[in-house]
């Protein structure tokens, strides 16, 4: 069975993978976006886009998917993404939160606080914010990490856990449209931001 694995780069800008391959050949990776539904996956590489041969079948290989990447095919690059790894044998799964906007918001609320007076209310607001968004985010992370790479979009108990943990961030990103300066979850973001979720 293959083994996948990723990560979001501190600049929020590519997601690494990292897949072990046991007498079997790899043929694509899917992503999903949030809600995840089967079905609704998108192919976002392909063996012949990386060059490798039909000979790789034993190993462990590394590539990239950009936020480019995922923008050209269509899905956005913010939220929960589960990326499906297919062989001529089996699937492994993986999911990653992309929290750059949140991050970019805690920022920025952070600044705020630190920059005003302390007798001013607003200090504490910005502060209370911050707490809230960096918690809903976290709480949103460690749901994705209970899950397995064998959980897939047809699994009622990945779906479940995906949608509660969009719920979270979703929640983040209406926090954040309260007066931060890089935009809201419909803005271009400026900061950086990372996440990982091994399964």
């Amino acid at each position: 069975m293959p083994i996948l694995s990723t990560t979001v780069s501190p600049d929020s800008q590519v997601i690494s993978i990292k897949y072990s391959l046991n007498d079997e050949t790899f043929s694509n990776v899917t992503a999903y976006m949030a809600p995840i539904k089967q079905g609704e996956g998108i192919v976002v590489l392909t063996s012949q886009g990386l060059g490798y041969s039909s000979e790789q079948s034993i190993g462990t290989y590394s590539t990239t998917i950009s936020k480019t990447k995922l923008n050209q095919v269509g899905l956005s690059f913010s939220g929960i993404v589960l990326l499906e790894l297919n062989t001529n044998n089996t699937k492994s799964y993986s999911v990653v939160l992309i929290g750059e906007e949140v991050d970019c918001c805690i920022a920025d609320k952070m600044y705020d606080a630190v920059g005003c007076d302390c007798d001013d209310t607003k200090c504490n607001e910005s502060l209370r914010d911050a707490q809230k968004m960096f918690l809903l985010k976290r709480s949103a992370e460690y749901g994705l990490k209970g899950l397995d790479n064998t959980q897939g979009p047809e699994s009622l108990s990945l779906q479940a856990i995906v949608q509660d943990s969009q719920a979270k961030y979703e929640k983040a990103l209406e926090l954040c449209s309260n007066g931060c300066g890089c935009g809201s979850a419909a803005g271009t973001p400026s900061s950086t931001g990372s996440s990982t979720s091994t399964y």
